[in-house]
């Protein structure tokens, strides 16, 4: 099994330090997100879940996602 990226959300600074300097140890690279990119990543995930490779148009997508607030 081939991992291509481990995504872990500490509880406080002292965790994430602790985590990052043990992985940095291990040889891997560590890169913090922003909260901007974690939700993209989460986003793209629902995306990838939900596709159903059916067509729809832009109008009615725009009125589903005015409907979804």
């Amino acid at each position: 099994m081939k991992v291509e990226a481990l995504l872990i959300e500490p509880s406080d600074a002292k965790s994430y330090e602790l985590i990052a300097e043990m992985a940095k140890q291990l040889g891997s690279r560590v890169k913090a997100i922003s909260i901007e990119e974690k939700e993209d990543l989460v986003f793209g995930e629902m995306m990838s879940e939900a596709k159903t490779g059916e067509y729809i148009g832009k109008d009615v997508l725009l009125k589903k996602l005015r409907s979804a607030k």
